[in-house]
């Protein structure tokens, strides 16, 4: 399969045949869609299932459930249950995870039947210490995550 170019030079210009052998461009195509489908099995995108709510769920009272929420700020953390408000704070300059999950266990414990919780940041905080914060939170047993913006000085 090739093409052929034909310059239609004059009497005074050399004339211009050229012929463009296009299977080893087919056959690199063809390779370049394999290798894709091939590698497209492997890339997976990871996905964090979380929600947007208000207030808890409400009794035929129409009391509101207590709230369990973690609040991220750059001094440590926050861990509010209800009205209490337990501060867990920077181990060696950075964020201890290990004990919010922690205190975060022992909270489900106390409440086995809840598995919902709130995290709470401002917006200066690093999407990476979130994103830890909510798999600290999902490994305590609490799968059901709603992620609110923190208002300040709160």
């Amino acid at each position: 399969m090739a093409v052929s170019i034909d310059g239609g030079g004059g009497d005074r210009k050399k004339p211009l045949n050229a012929d463009l052998n296009l299977v080893p461009y087919i056959d690199l195509l063809t390779c370049m869609v394999a290798f894709l489908l091939i590698t497209a099995v492997w890339t997976q995108l990871a996905r964090l299932k979380v929600g947007q709510r208000g207030q808890g769920p409400t009794d035929d009272n129409t009391l509101v459930t207590k709230k369990i929420a973690v609040v991220v700020h750059d001094d440590g953390f926050n861990v509010i249950v209800g009205d209490d408000q337990k501060p867990v704070p920077m181990k060696a300059g950075d964020l201890d995870y290990a004990t919010l999950a922690v205190e975060l266990a022992a909270i489900k414990r106390a409440n086995p039947d809840r598995t919902d919780a709130q995290v709470l940041s401002a917006d200066t905080v690093v999407f990476d210490k979130i994103v830890r914060t909510m798999d600290a939170t999902m490994s305590a047993g609490f799968p059901d995550l709603s992620l609110l913006d923190a208002m300040p000085g709160s």
